[in-house]
Order: C-alpha cells, then structure tokens, then sequence
C-alpha cells in the first residue's frame, strides 16, 4: 500500500464515520479505487484480438469443426466473446455506481442497482471464463445462457434476437452427439452464480431489495436518511465494495484464461489513460483499503431506532 494510501487510512480509520464530510472523503477515495478496477477490467477485455483457449492451440480450427454457417458459425469464439462483453458490462455498471456516489449528493438506491447489474454479469463471466473446465464445457455453458435468455424473449417482437436462440438451439440439435460425454453443467441462474462465485453477506437477495422497491428497506432507508444517520453512507459503500470486488475478480479470470499479464494490462491502461502506472499488487492493495474502510464503517453505523418522524406532506 502506498504511503498516500497508508496516511489517509490513518486518518479515516479513527474518525471517518462520525462526520458526513469525514464520509464523504472516504467515499470519493473508495471510488476512485473502484474506477481503477473497473478500467482495468476494461482493459483487459480489449487487451488482445486473440483468444487463448487453455489446451487448444486454435479456436478457429474447433469452430471448423462444430461450427456451421446454417446455426452458429463461432460457438467457441462467441464463447469467448461473451465472457469479453461481461467483463465489460460489469466495468460499466462499476463506473455508472462510482459516478452517482463520488459526489456532493450521492444516488443511493442507484447503487444497489447497479451493485446487482455488476455481480450478475462478473458471475456470468466468472461462470464462462473458468480455466479449469474443457472448451466442450465452455460452448455448453454458453448454450445455456442462451437458452436460459428464451425466456426473457417469448413476449419479444425482436426478430434478431429469437433468430439468435434459435440458432443456438438448431446448434445443439446437431451437435448433440459431439457432447455426450460431457457431464451436466451447473445451472446459470445469477441468483446460483452469485452465490457460487461471490459468497458473501452482500448476496442476491439484498442488492434485489432496491431494485424492486421493498417497502421495507424503502421506509427504512428514507427514515433513516431523515434523521441523519450514516445508515445509507454505510450501505451505498459496502454496494461499491461489493461492485469493486466482483468486477476485480471477473476480471482476474479474464486474465487467467487468456493467460495476460495483469502488470502489463496495467500498464497499458496508464498508457491509454495517462496515468500514474501502478502494478497488481498495487490495485489489490488498494481494494483491501476499501474494505478495511467499509467494514470500519458497517461496524460504526449508528442505526435511529426512536419513533419514526412523519415525513413532509
């Protein structure tokens, strides 16, 4: 950790969470830490126009084989594809999350929303991108995420998008004998991946409750904001946290499958970004300050359990 870093964490250690501006400052810091991940992520995705499949010299010459112009001409390069488009969609909804809470009037329910947009699609990466499974279960685990979008799609006038499940399914008819010995892959629901791959306390069901307006955490958060507390400081951050971390780990994946060096993504970015370049262990150094910083903070929230106010008619 730098020793910029190391000083502000001195002072934000001891006193950060009893003042909003003490907040504040740490939040616009977190946040520019979560940028930094999420254009690494970014980064990564766009670092090379060649996909290494682990064991396979060619992706082309497995797409020759198993690919068709008449269903999917690429199902293992889409496979690629498709975990390059996460990585960056999760980037995107980290940026949009660090945009609406590094200033004077943070959006706090915009953050769970986009905390939730971010580890649905890291998961998905996360789920694609594992260097352990065979390019045989990698295309089967993509067939699945189309299919599984079907239903998302029956009440769709969207004529590219049911040709493109179509196509995947008239792929796997014909393919099917291709992949008999391949054992069943896990299910591809987010609530299952997030779990699977991002087990915390943060989980599916809590970064759901702003995004479908729970009456519960609605009266809650808004009271709570009513009478001053850091209440949703703390749960704005620990979704940024949560964002950060998510992102960051979609995109190590990314690295380990395409085998690329981290440092010299990093250094690449500060060569787009003109930055100051820092290395790996840097970054990682950096994310451990955000959550040594939120966990200060979740252990010091002052929750207002006193008779609620009427708001303002």
């Amino acid at each position: 950790m730098s020793e910029r870093f190391r000083t502000l964490f001195r002072v934000l250690d001891e006193s950060f969470h009893e003042s909003i501006e003490g907040i504040r400052e740490f939040a616009v810091a977190a946040t520019n830490v979560g940028q930094a991940v999420a254009h690494f992520g970014l980064t990564a995705a766009y670092f090379t126009p060649l996909y290494r499949e682990p064991g396979i010299e060619s992706i082309d010459a497995i797409d020759r084989i198993i690919g068709s112009k008449d269903d999917v001409d690429g199902p293992l390069l889409t496979a690629h594809r498709l975990v390059k488009f996460y990585v960056i969609s999760s980037g995107d909804a980290l940026l949009s999350a660090c945009d609406l809470v590094g200033r004077d009037f943070p959006m706090h329910v915009g953050s769970g929303a986009l905390a939730r947009v971010a580890a649905e699609h890291a998961s998905k990466a996360m789920f694609l991108a594992d260097p352990a499974i065979d390019w045989r279960a990698r295309v089967l685990r993509t067939y699945g995420l189309f299919r599984s979008a079907l239903q998302e799609y029956r009440s769709s006038n969207d004529e590219g998008s049911t040709k493109l499940i179509d196509d995947w399914k008239r792929w796997r008819d014909r393919t099917g004998s291709e992949f008999t010995d391949v054992p069943k892959q896990p299910s591809s629901s987010s609530r299952k991946l997030i779990a699977a791959h991002f087990g915390s306390d943060l989980g599916y069901d809590e970064l759901s409750r702003p995004t479908h307006g729970n009456a519960v955490w609605m009266t809650l958060a808004v009271i709570q904001e009513q009478k001053g507390t850091n209440f949703m400081w703390s749960t704005t951050l620990r979704n940024v946290q949560f964002a950060m971390d998510v992102c960051i780990s979609a995109s190590d994946r990314l690295c380990r499958l395409w085998n690329l060096d981290h440092d010299d993504v990093l250094r690449a970015l500060s060569e787009r970004q003109s930055l100051e370049p820092i290395s790996w262990k840097t970054l990682c150094e950096r994310c451990d300050w955000v959550r040594a910083g939120v966990e200060h903070l979740s252990a010091n929230v002052v929750v207002d359990w006193a008779e609620d106010p009427q708001p303002p008619r």
